[in-house]
């Protein structure tokens, strides 16, 4: 009975670093609180524009973005929002978001670094990401 208690609290506490490492990549606010880290910080803002109905904006949940690497990469240049288009038309037409998923790098005053549309895995994101900043 002990070792199925010690198993099962394993498993759980597993479950929660996983799903903790995944969202803990997303600050937990909307992007005027992400330009005010990122200005603080020396860092971009990547915006992930997404909807609930996306199949591939779910897929980048699921996969590259619970990935160490992405993780990672995201921490050391971005903060990171998410933002959903049906709630927030307003920002997705002054990036002029016509397809989703679209992530969009910029400074922290908003102005657009780099950005890439549609789904990419973690090695196809670490590609993308490694171009931000530079000319």
């Amino acid at each position: 009975m002990k070792t199925g208690k010690l198993i099962l609290s394993i498993a759980v506490a597993f479950a929660f670093s996983q799903l903790a490492s995944a969202e803990g990549v997303f600050i937990d606010g909307d992007f005027a609180a992400a330009k005010t880290s990122a200005k603080a910080a020396d860092k971009f803002v990547m915006i992930d524009f997404k909807a609930e109905w996306c199949g591939p904006c779910k897929m980048l949940d699921r996969t590259t973005w619970k990935d160490e690497d992405v993780i990672s990469a995201i921490n050391d240049k971005a903060i990171a929002v998410k933002v959903d288009v049906d709630r927030r038309g307003d920002l997705a037409s002054r990036y002029g978001i016509r397809s989703i998923p679209t992530v969009i790098f910029v400074d922290s005053s908003g102005n657009e670094v780099s950005r890439f549309v549609g789904y990419r895995d973690a090695e196809g994101f670490l590609k993308e990401i490694s171009k931000v900043g530079k000319s």
